[in-house]
């Protein structure tokens, strides 16, 4: 299927709920799915307006300012940031990153074919692959393997084929 029909088809709910869920992790690694759905999606926006206002069921506003009393009440303090909020910044070509709670914790988002050239690690690094794949001394990583590099250890050139999100911690 091409990435323009896979956008049409996703825009227009023609997707099986697990293909949808497919779409969703792929469009968060390539840049271009997204722009091709977003694109859709607000060529497609004004039939919605066309289509008129439908009044919601009586209980509806009831029910979601309860969700939300319930969901104040659960996270309360805590920091929630949804993979496609926050700031992520350009890294490398292909590559984004994106801090976490300090400095030494990112995210990295690395668009399909993007290569992170070789280099020196200095604190340790902790990686886990959270999507996708990764290829690090000729091995491919997938979705929830963990891969660790010692302080001071080269590394080889590390290469993405469909695109990946990364989740890094520097130091003990």
């Amino acid at each position: 299927m091409t990435m323009s029909q896979t956008a049409t088809d996703y825009v227009l709910g023609a997707l099986s709920p697990l293909e949808r869920e497919a779409v969703q992790l792929e469009r968060a690694v390539n840049r271009a799915l997204d722009a091709a759905i977003t694109a859709l999606e607000d060529k497609l926006a004004p039939l919605a307006a066309a289509a008129g206002a439908v009044r919601p069921p009586a209980y509806l506003f009831d029910a979601i300012v309860e969700q939300i009393r319930e969901e104040e009440a659960e996270l309360g303090n805590k920091l929630v940031l949804p993979l496609s909020e926050g700031e992520w910044q350009p890294c490398l070509p292909g590559v984004e990153i994106k801090r976490l709670w300090s400095p030494l914790t990112v995210m990295l988002r690395c668009q399909p074919g993007a290569i992170i050239p070789e280099h020196v690690h200095g604190p340790i690094e902790n990686l886990l692959v959270v999507m996708g794949d990764l290829e690090v001394g000729g091995r491919i990583l997938a979705s929830g393997d963990y891969h660790m590099s010692p302080e001071g250890s080269p590394h080889g050139e590390t290469r993405t084929r469909r695109g990946c999100i990364l989740f890094v911690q520097y130091g003990a």
